[in-house]
C-alpha cells in the first residue's frame, strides 16, 4: 500500500466495508436532471439524451443515502463529450478545490508530453543526472543510477530504493516529506536494481520527473502548466503544493475543481484535444495510457493505470487517475464515457469504493440493455 499522501491499489476492494455511513448532501434534483450549464466550457446533456440509464443512478444514490457506501465528496459523469451527471456530498460544492493527491501524477504525464512538442531536444531516454546537473555531487554513486532516464521515470522503473508501498522502504514517500531537499533525497537513494528491470510505485521519482521538466522548459511547473494545460482547458482555480527544495510537488496534492478534473479525462478521450484546440500531441495520449508492465493489481503507463472491468461477462477497457482518498478519474474509451471520483476516505476502505460504484452502476447505466 502507498504512503498516507499518494494513492492506493486496487487489490483491496474485497476488504471494502459496505456498513461504512453515508453522510452530507447533495444537489436535490434527480439523476435525470442535467447538470447546470456555465461558461466554463462543458457542454450539458441529460443521462437519457446521452444513452445512459438514470435508474441505475438513481439506485446508486439510494445506497449512500442509506449508508451502503460513504459518500464520496463528488461524482461527475460525462457522456459524448457532454456533462451529464452532476453530485457532491460531504459539504463540497462545485467551487471547492479538491486535493487529487496521486492522480496529480497522470497530470504531470500530460505535462511532459507537452513538453517534448515544445522542447524536442529533451527526449526521454537521457540520463536524468545528466539533465539535473544542480544536484551533484550525489551520495550513493551506482554506474546504474547513471542510465536511469525520465522514461523510466515515467513508467516506476527506475530502479532506485523507493517504494511507496513498503513503510521500510529508504524511499518511501513519508521519508521524502521529511527531507529538506525532496528531489535531491530521491537522487541520493541506493539503486534496488537495473533501470527498467521492475515496476515499483514511487512518488518521488514523479518529483524527479518535474525537476527535469522544469529544466527542460526553463520555467516553473504552475508557470508552464498555466500557459499550455490549464488555460486551453479554461481552467483557473489551480492550486499546486511546492516541493521542499524549491521545486513543485508534480507526485501529487494538486487541487483543482472537479468539473475542471473531469475536463482532463475528456481531454484524453479526444485524443488531447478540447472542443475541438490541441492541446496534447495526439501520439502522447495513446503511448502514455498503453499498459506495459503490471503493477499492483493493474497495468501501468506513462503515470497512467490501465484495466479492465467486466460487468455482465462484457469486458470494458479504462485507462485512469488515481490517489488516496477516492480521487479517480476514469475513462472509458469504448462507451465514449469519463468518470470522476474525488474523495476525503484517506487510507481506508471508502478509498477503494468508486471502483465497485463504477462496476456495480455506472457502467451498466452505459451499456446497452438486453
Amino acid at each position: 500500500m502507498e504512503g498516507t499522501r499518494g494513492g492506493l491499489t486496487l487489490t483491496l476492494l474485497v476488504a471494502i466495508a459496505w456498513g461504512l455511513s453515508a453522510c452530507g448532501h447533495h444537489r436535490p434534483t434527480g439523476p435525470g436532471s442535467p447538470p447546470d450549464l456555465l461558461a466554463d466550457g462543458w457542454e450539458v446533456s441529460s443521462l437519457e439524451a446521452e444513452g445512459l440509464a438514470p435508474d441505475a443512478l438513481a439506485e446508486l444514490e439510494r445506497r449512500i443515502e442509506e449508508g451502503g457506501y460513504a459518500a464520496p465528496d463528488s461524482l461527475l459523469i460525462a457522456r459524448n463529450g457532454k456533462l451529464v451527471y452532476e453530485r457532491y456530498w460531504n459539504g463540497f460544492q462545485r467551487d471547492t478545490p479538491h486535493d487529487l493527491r496521486s492522480a496529480t501524477k497522470s497530470i504531470t504525464s500530460a505535462l511532459v508530453g507537452i513538453a517534448l512538442e515544445h522542447e524536442p531536444r529533451s527526449g526521454l531516454d537521457a540520463p536524468i543526472l545528466s539533465l539535473l546537473p544542480e544536484y551533484a555531487p550525489l551520495k550513493n554513486p551506482d554506474e546504474r543510477k547513471e542510465r536511469m532516464t525520465p522514461r523510466h521515470l515515467l513508467e516506476m522503473r527506475s530502479g532506485l530504493e523507493c517504494d511507496d508501498w513498503k513503510p521500510d522502504s529508504a524511499g518511501n514517500e513519508e521519508r521524502m516529506y521529511r527531507s529538506r531537499d525532496w528531489v535531491k533525497f530521491i537522487l541520493e537513494l541506493p539503486m534496488a536494481s537495473g533501470p527498467d528491470e521492475s515496476t515499483v510505485y514511487c512518488t518521488g521519482g514523479v518529483v524527479v520527473l518535474g525537476a527535469w521538466l522544469e529544466n527542460a522548459v526553463g520555467m516553473s511547473v504552475p508557470e508552464f502548466s498555466r500557459r499550455h494545460l490549464f488555460e486551453p482547458l479554461g481552467i483557473t482555480h489551480v492550486e499546486w503544493q511546492e516541493a521542499k527544495g524549491g521545486r513543485t510537488d508534480t507526485g501529487g496534492h494538486l487541487s483543482l475543481r472537479p468539473r475542471d478534473f473531469a475536463k482532463l479525462g475528456q481531454l484524453f478521450l479526444d485524443g488531447g484535444t478540447w472542443r475541438g484546440q490541441r492541446v496534447i500531441p495526439e501520439a502522447w495520449v495513446r503511448e502514455s495510457t498503453v499498459g506495459r508492465h503490471p503493477l499492483g493489481d493493474s497495468k501501468y503507463g506513462y503515470l497512467w493505470w490501465v484495466n479492465t472491468f467486466g460487468v455482465n461477462g462484457t469486458p470494458v477497457e479504462a485507462f485512469f487517475a488515481r490517489g488516496n482518498g477516492g480521487q479517480y478519474l476514469f475513462v472509458f474509451p469504448s462507451l465514449r464515457l469519463v468518470v470522476a471520483f474525488t474523495g476525503s476516505h484517506y487510507n481506508d476502505a471508502g478509498s477503494f469504493q468508486p471502483i465497485d460504484m463504477c462496476g456495480r452502476y455506472v457502467l451498466p447505466a452505459a451499456l446497452p440493455r438486453p
